[in-house]
């Protein structure tokens, strides 16, 4: 399956040659695509989402503002949290992102046949809940572990 999901990457990758020149780490990257996802979304939602520290988000949205790739915004209800949403770069990516998601449906997906891609989805879906799950149970053991 990895090898599959390589070879993908590779066939593909004049198609991504556009969204390349952003220059994106892949961490920037998940966090760049969940703010696209969540409106007004903090800092603390992020590090929980990602199981990572505020600290390590932190860091990423400082290079990500610099970028203009997001861009922050006071929260009247707490002055020390901040509102995350995209900046005109993050913007202009989210869009190129979203053309790819065009042109692969129209140019490959839509291709293969319906029930294989459900299929497909199906499988990735459930493969995705056993990794949360595993996150889920090793965060657990290391919340009890510290008490």
């Amino acid at each position: 399956m990895n090898d599959a999901f390589e070879e993908f990457g590779v066939l593909i990758a004049n198609e991504t040659k556009k969204i390349d020149q952003f220059d994106l780490t892949m961490q920037q990257d998940l966090i760049l695509a969940y703010i696209a996802k969540h409106l007004n979304v903090t800092a603390n939602e992020i590090a929980h989402s990602f199981g990572i520290t505020k600290s390590a988000v932190s860091q990423v949205l400082s290079k990500l503002e610099q970028n203009k790739m997001i861009v922050r915004a006071v929260n009247p209800q707490n002055k020390r949290e901040s509102f995350i949403s995209l900046g005109e770069n993050g913007e202009k990516y989210v869009s190129l992102l979203q053309e790819l998601d065009i042109k692969l449906i129209k140019n490959y997906y839509s291709k293969v046949n319906l029930d294989d891609l459900t299929h497909m989805t199906r499988t990735m879906e459930k493969i995705n809940e056993v990794i949360k799950e595993e996150n889920e149970t090793t965060q657990k053991k290391g919340t009890l572990h510290r008490e």
